[in-house]
This record gives C-alpha cells, structure tokens and sequence, in this order.
C-alpha cells in the first residue's frame, strides 16, 4: 500500500494487499482461489473490449472526496492519479449524469467534447488527458458500499471509437466481473479506512476537537481549555491537517462522524 498525503489523500493498493488480508482472515480458503478469480474477471473485460478498469473506494463528505483507495492493477496509474490529484472529478460530466439517474453510464469522448462545457479548464483538461492515454470511449457506475461515507466507483475504457458495441451481453460481463473483483477488494479497503480512523491526539487537542464539534468558536474554546487564541488556532489547523480535511466545518462534521465529540 502507497499513501499520497496531498489532498484528496491518495492511496494506492495491489490486489495482492488484498488477497493477502482475505487470507488473513480466512486462512483455511486455497491460496490461490482469488488470485483465479481476479485472473477470470481481467480476461473476461479484456475479452468484452475493455482495455482498462479502475476500481476507486471513496472515503467521501457530501461530493468532496478526502480519501480514495485505488487499485493500481487492471487500471492506468498516470491517469488515475492525474484525475484524483486535479480534481477533475469535481467538472467530469459523466458522473453528473451517473449521479443523476444512479444507473451506468456509457460514454464516448466525441460526443463529451460536443456536449460538455469546455470552456471550463477541467473539463477540457479531462477531455484531452483521457484521449491522450488512447481511452475513447467506456463505462462508468457504482458499486454498493458497506458505509455511507465510501462510495465505490468503477471505470472502465476502451480504445474502441464508439461505444455501440456495449450492450446488455457487455453490460452483463462487467456487472459480474465488477462484483467480483468489489468483494474481494473491499474487506481489505474497509480494514484500511478503520485503520485511517485511529488518530492519536494530546489531551488539549482532543478537549479543542470536542469543543469544535461542540460548535464553539476559538474564543470560546481557548476560555474553557485555559489556552491562548493563537495556541487553539494553531491545534484546529492540526486537526485539519490530522483528519485531512480543508475546513473547520469539515473537520466538525467528519469528527462528529468518528464518534470524536465525546472525547
């Protein structure tokens, strides 16, 4: 497992990191039965036509991503990272459209640069980035998650000039395949964002989260504490950086999620 700090925090995982978890935790399974039915999904799309699929856990508050867990097989690393780190997901017009109807999405890049706003920097940036790596058209949707503040994203994209040829035979192969692939990945992803979760914190930084999450200002907060403006000020941009959060109010919102407001 890599970890990219910057923010959104990316972590990459191969799916040995996850097999190797599943044997962890169901040592009596014969070593090599995922590892065959990851091998039978990669060669089950590549035969459908699909030439990558990038399977993404996101740790999520609202639509603002702080965490992904990306897998580094089957998918492209370049891409991927160049997505996540420019946010090109914040202006992609493929999953304004997947948000709307919640059902998979088939696209082609001709008619994304026909139809989508380029005059947005993104977007164009999104546009010429994804036919640079050859991807032309694909597939994109979302798997069912486990928490409601991971959701679980899968592309996937071809050399292919049109997206014609993915019908419901298509759709059914990437269905099955995705599943698959979704429930051997997810334990390991699951246990990974657990571990994300156990921050250790000094007593004064804990007494200023749970006051923050309380809906005290700093003022407030430095009064009860017994500590300075500056010195609250400074533990909140702690904890921002801690949570990897952008904001107080997200820092608030995720610590409350995290059961931190009775620390």
């Amino acid at each position: 497992m890599t970890i990219n700090d910057e923010f959104p925090a990316l972590v990459w995982f191969s799916q040995g990191d996850a097999v190797a978890y599943l044997h962890q935790v169901e040592p009596t399974l014969a070593p090599d039965r995922h590892e065959c039915e990851l091998r039978e999904c990669r060669e089950r799309l590549q035969q459908a036509g699909f030439s990558t699929f990038s399977y993404m856990a996101l740790e999520t508050i609202g639509r603002r991503i702080l965490r992904a867990y990306a897998m580094r097989e089957m998918g492209n690393v370049g891409f991927t990272t160049t997505y996540l780190k420019s946010r090109l997901y914040e202006t992609d017009p493929r999953l304004a459209v997947l948000r709307e109807s919640g059902l998979p999405v088939t696209w082609n890049l001709d008619e994304l640069e026909a139809r989508s706003n380029v005059s947005e920097p993104r977007v164009r940036s999104l546009l010429s980035t994804l036919r640079a790596h050859g991807m032309h058209c694909g597939l994109i949707l979302g798997l069912p998650a486990p928490r409601a503040d991971l959701r679980v994203a899968v592309i996937l994209t071809s050399q292919a000039c049109d997206a014609h040829w993915i019908d419901d035979r298509v759709m059914g192969t990437v269905l099955a395949a995705s599943l698959t692939i979704g429930r051997l990945m997810q334990p390991y992803v699951d246990d990974c964002a657990r571990r994300a979760r156990r921050i250790v914190l000094t007593d004064e930084q804990a007494a200023v989260l749970e006051r923050l999450v309380k809906g005290l200002s700093d003022h407030e907060i430095a009064a009860e504490v017994a500590a300075s403006l500056h010195r609250v000020t400074q533990h909140v941009k702690m904890l921002q950086k801690m949570f990897n959060v952008e904001n107080r109010a997200q820092l608030a919102y995720l610590a409350a999620r995290w059961g931190w407001c009775n620390a």
